[in-house]
């Protein structure tokens, strides 16, 4: 008896949605109609499962300024996003204390000076008190003593020179270091660009070595000068699967729904002990914009109508994906819009023998995008949140391409109803084509 009723418990839940679906607060159930919708052909799909990795769109050629010195940021010139020029001024340091730094130097540097020209005199007397004393000694007029404190004299006031003379050289050179460092406090782009990002306003201090801005490069097109590529995380497990060179998949959703063949140009080996995660990089090059004149089938035409009105240049910090093939896998795949939520069920419309729909209860796995890319397939893990909503047609899910997992409910082979009306159901007899 147990068995009996694990068997019928989702017959009778089917029932009773049918019931509830097909009756409202006792009114009569519609008669069946002859209705005209979408379908396709339930299939087990044979690709190349990837892991799709999370990361960003990142200009090739980007640099982070750094700050040499230490000090307040007095005056800020360029706003985050503006394009700037070669050697224009992003922001300002205040270098009041350097430019005391240097006066003082240079006062030390000079009082120096001062010091070591009357020792020089005094050397200069010392030795000629030195030569006399010696005179004296060979003629006998003078003791040994006498002689030994000249000497020891004239040797002391030169190394008191020579002392004197590397304390000026070595604040000469401090006062260089100085003045050097004040060309620092102006902070200017290297090269023509982008300000993608400032990380200080008018006000902050910041510390010698801090970033102040990240600047990407920009050709006189508009789009960054090295290209472009998808940096992403990856967790640290997948270190012996990823190498230099190893072709992958790459996407940008708010570029293109569809993914698009790439390799690895970098695989950062030190995995962060804080994230578990290692870094990696993938080339990215934007197609061109197709020109006008030039025919487009239908897909290209739906995916023109879908970006038309935007920007469809790529821009450092885009969301995007390196999605890395590890194995190859078996699953049974359906349009995402096959999908109906009849409340907390999941069901879909199968067509049977006779043309008739025929409401199945479904249990699902995940989503995917499927491609197929230099005469292989892939399959690659997809936003869960593009399945259709309770009620939905065919809607931008299967626009783009998604798929669904069927674990149970369908069969290899068989005829489901792709969105259409919101008003199929159970018994409805679908048109003949003709």
């Amino acid at each position: 008896m147990p068995q009996r009723k694990k068997i019928f418990v989702p017959a009778l839940l089917l029932a009773a949605a049918l019931l509830a679906s097909a009756c409202g607060g006792g009114d009569k159930a519609p008669e069946p109609q002859t209705v005209s919708a979408p379908t396709a052909r339930v299939a087990l799909f044979d690709a190349r499962e990837c892991r799709s990795l999370p990361g960003e769109v990142r200009s090739q050629n980007s640099v982070v300024l750094s700050s040499k010195i230490s000090g307040t940021v007095v005056e800020v010139m360029a706003a985050e996003g503006a394009v700037v020029e070669k050697g224009q001024p992003i922001l300002r340091i205040d270098d009041t204390e350097l430019k005391q730094r240097v006066q003082a130097v240079q006062s030390t540097a000079q009082q120096a000076g001062l010091e070591r020209q009357a020792l020089t005199a005094r050397s200069a007397l010392a030795k000629v008190n030195l030569e006399r004393m010696q005179k004296l000694f060979a003629q006998q007029a003078i003791s040994q003593d006498e002689l030994d404190r000249a000497r020891t004299e004239h040797q002391a006031l030169k190394k008191q020179e020579q002392a004197l003379a590397a304390s000026a050289a070595s604040a000469g050179h401090m006062g260089a270091e100085a003045k050097s460092l004040l060309g620092y406090s102006l902070i200017t782009a290297p090269f023509r660009g982008v300000l993608s990002r400032r990380f200080v306003d008018q006000g902050a201090f910041v510390n010698a070595g801090a970033p102040l801005a990240s600047v990407d490069e920009m050709a006189p097109g508009g789009d960054a000068q090295g290209g472009y590529e998808i940096e992403a995380q990856a967790d640290e497990s997948m270190l012996p699967m990823v190498s230099v060179g190893m072709q992958v998949l790459g996407l940008v959703p708010s570029l293109s729904h569809a993914p698009f063949v790439t390799r690895l140009t970098t695989v950062v080996g030190r995995v962060d002990p804080a994230t578990r995660t290692f870094k990696l990089r993938a080339d990215y090059k934007a197609p061109a914009p197709a020109p006008a004149d030039t025919p487009q089938d239908n897909a290209t035409q739906a995916d023109a109508t879908q970006d038309s009105g935007r920007n469809i240049r790529p821009r450092a910090g885009m969301f995007g994906k390196v999605c890395v093939p590890v194995a190859r896998a078996k699953k049974l795949l359906v349009p995402a819009g096959v999908i109906r939520q009849q409340g907390e069920l999941t069901t879909a419309l199968v067509v049977d023998e006779k043309g008739v729909l025929r409401l199945r209860l479904v249990k699902l796995g995940g989503a995917y995008l499927k491609a197929e890319l230099d005469g292989q397939s892939y399959i690659v893990q997809a936003q869960t949140e593009a399945l259709p909503e309770s009620g939905s047609q065919a809607n931008a899910a299967d626009v783009s391409g998604t798929m669904v997992e069927v674990l149970s409910g369908l069969v290899e082979g068989e005829t489901v109803v792709v969105g259409g009306p919101a008003t199929l159901r159970e018994g409805d007899r679908l048109a003949a084509k003709r």
